[in-house]
């Protein structure tokens, strides 16, 4: 059901081109040359509108994709997860939690994590708000040995 329909209770007119009869009247045979005109205008509006629209999303888009038992942190901002961390202030809480693991790929731009039987949200979270979690280095570089060197005063 469409707007439209809902607050008037029938469908539209149609934008389509009308079947135009011979006239006497000169004004009565331009309106629909004018009203096709307009229509015409009105469709390359809403390209151009559509188009400009999707630039500036893309600007700030990214095309991010997570295999399957990779690790991601979770950004639960907009939600009190006191379920996940128990914290005695939310404004301090971290942005980020986890790593969690990604068990599904569901949609496009949906994953579905393994998160701690005791939470109590639903483990299907948009990529918007999932990031990659870097493992850490397994050799930690140790110090050279100059600086090791005694200095006598």
């Amino acid at each position: 059901m469409t707007l439209f329909k809902a607050v008037y209770g029938r469908d539209p007119p149609s934008i389509f081109k009308a079947q135009t009869f011979p006239s006497k009247v000169e004004a009565v045979n331009l309106l629909p040359e004018e009203r096709d005109g307009v229509l015409e205008e009105l469709r390359a509006n809403i390209c151009k509108a559509q188009s400009r629209m999707k630039q500036q999303v893309d600007k700030k888009r990214r095309d991010v994709n997570f295999e399957v038992a990779n690790w991601v942190y979770l950004k639960a901002q907009p939600y009190r997860l006191k379920s996940l961390a128990k914290r005695r202030n939310e404004k301090f809480a971290p942005r980020f939690y986890g790593p969690f693991q990604v068990v599904d790929k569901v949609g496009t731009v949906a994953y579905k994590l393994q998160l701690p039987e005791s939470s109590r949200i639903h483990p299907v979270f948009h990529v918007s708000k999932l990031k990659k979690a870097i493992p850490p280095e397994t050799q930690v570089q140790s110090l050279p040995m100059e600086l090791f060197v005694e200095w006598e005063l």
